[in-house]
């Protein structure tokens, strides 16, 4: 056997699952053929307990414990270590040994066996490996994580858990969470929970956590079954997400919108009383200029005064319109956060062309094309779209540059779970430093040669947000502007 190739003797290896072997009853060895074939060892040199220098240097004295425990004590022998191959690299094997007796009880000697758990050994390292990764994952990450088993019942939680409720295992195992769920809640989440698992389809909820500090804060819980080949359900991961400033931001937002629409509904309406007044004494001046015509006539300023008192009542009528627009355009803006939408597909290829339609004459006065790509579908609101994509395509035509030929693109493309759509056209362009401020309310750029209230950009930025979608521009003076809107597949 100690004669064996290098490849002879793996071929062996993998052959081999065990290796037996048998002692005197004082535990010396005489001699081990498996494990000389084995280990390469001589007879000579597996003699007593030379068999010990195939073992790994760190595994011996545990060994050298056990065997001498286990004869000493007529008991049976358990242990693992890392035995030498005899081209020098160590493989796991488990070794155990029992004492072979003899009609009386004494001991005839001791039989052995060493099986390879090589395989075994790799396999739990790389699932230890595999679990650290995990734990040190799901510690780090932001939510509060837990595993629950195919009832539903809890047995696992990440460190953030037990931080942030000040509890530990003990008290959380099963359905102990419930006693840091707000009594408000706890019933229904714990229904809609048990439902889902009744069901094994994903669960998701929101409810307030009670934290160590006694204080509770808002959470967004989900969690999916994990199955097995079968599609049986193993168990349960699950998070929850600290959501307590976003619904604190959003009901600032609330306030702080419905403060707005109040304020617009006060001043448009004290705005419009005076407006009333300067309208009615506007038709009564009107009659003082027929009775003031007929009284002057006759003298020679009598044309010219009348011709005064016209064009100022022409400023303060032209003045009240205005007055009267602006004040419609804050009602309309203040009421878009009232808006209940209504999402539909939307066919964005065919709803943009008929933008342009309606927009055909002014672009033909303005000697302009439009031309409208390829563009994504989306599920949105029908009104809120049109409104967006109708101010803009207005602004590219209103916009154009007289002293070249006109050119308006609209395009779109799909990106992950939204769309992004750009308008683009080759007018005067937007200055660097108005970029911000054309969203504004009331704020318009260049030269005013325009009719508008500098509603509409505004309009338009609020209504993409409440899409849930963004509006950007880039723009070169002399060379053009693109508006690019990013707006979710789903609005």
């Amino acid at each position: 056997m100690t004669t064996l190739t290098d490849k002879r003797h793996r071929a062996l290896v993998a052959a081999i699952a065990e290796i037996t072997w048998t002692t005197d009853a004082e535990g010396q060895v005489e001699d081990m053929p498996a494990w000389r074939a084995y280990t390469g060892q001589s007879a000579a040199e597996v003699r007593g307990w030379g068999w010990l220098d195939a073992i790994h240097p760190d595994d011996r004295a545990a060994t050298v414990a056990a065997w001498s425990a286990a004869v000493a004590g007529h008991a049976r022998y358990v242990v693992e270590y890392r035995v030498r191959m005899r081209d020098g690299a160590y493989r796991w094997f488990n070794g155990r040994a029992a004492p072979v007796l003899d009609g009386a009880g004494g001991i005839l000697e001791w039989a052995g066996v060493c099986i390879d758990i090589e395989d075994r050994k790799r396999a739990e390292a790389e699932l230890f490996a595999r679990e650290s990764d995990f734990r040190v994952m799901a510690d780090t990450i932001p939510q509060l994580a837990w595993m629950a088993d195919a009832s539903g019942a809890l047995y696992w939680y990440n460190r953030r858990w037990f931080d942030y409720t000040g509890t530990d295992l003990a008290a959380m195992r099963g359905w102990g969470w419930r006693a840091v769920h707000h009594p408000d809640h706890v019933e229904a989440v714990t229904a809609k929970f048990v439902d889902a698992v009744r069901r094994a389809e994903p669960w998701e909820d929101t409810f307030p956590l009670r934290g160590a500090d006694g204080r509770y804060r808002w959470f967004l819980s989900r969690a999916a079954p994990i199955r097995d080949a079968s599609g049986a359900v193993l168990r349960w991961f699950g998070t929850n997400t600290d959501i307590t400033a976003e619904r604190e931001a959003a009901l600032a937002l609330r306030e702080a919108s419905e403060e707005v629409q109040r304020y617009a509904y006060i001043v448009s309406h004290d705005l419009r009383a005076p407006l009333v007044n300067i309208m009615g004494f506007s038709s009564e001046l009107e009659l003082l200029r027929a009775e003031i015509a007929g009284a002057l006539r006759g003298h020679p300023e009598a044309e010219r005064l009348d011709g005064d008192f016209a064009e100022s009542l022409g400023f303060i009528r032209a003045a009240v319109a205005k007055m009267d627009g602006l004040i419609a355009a804050i009602l309309r803006l203040s009421r878009e956060g009232e808006r209940r939408f209504r999402p539909e597909p939307l066919d964005m290829g065919a709803l943009v062309r008929g933008l342009a339609d309606a927009q055909r004459h002014q672009a033909a006065r303005a000697g302009a094309a439009v031309e409208i790509g390829p563009l994504p579908d989306l599920t949105a609101d029908r009104l809120a779209v049109e409104q967006i994509f109708g101010n803009l395509l207005d602004n590219a035509v209103k916009y154009l540059d007289p002293d070249r030929p006109g050119r308006v693109a609209v395009a779109g493309r799909r990106v992950g779970e939204g769309a992004v759509f750009t308008v683009s056209d080759n007018g005067r362009g937007i200055a660097a430093a108005d970029h911000a401020r054309v969203f504004e309310l009331f704020r318009r750029s260049g030269p005013q040669d325009r009719p508008g209230e500098g509603i509409g950009l505004a309009h338009v930025r609020a209504l993409v947000r409440a899409l849930g979608g963004q509006i950007d521009l880039a723009s070169t003076i002399g060379a053009g502007t693109t508006f690019t809107v990013r707006l979710p597949l789903r609005a």
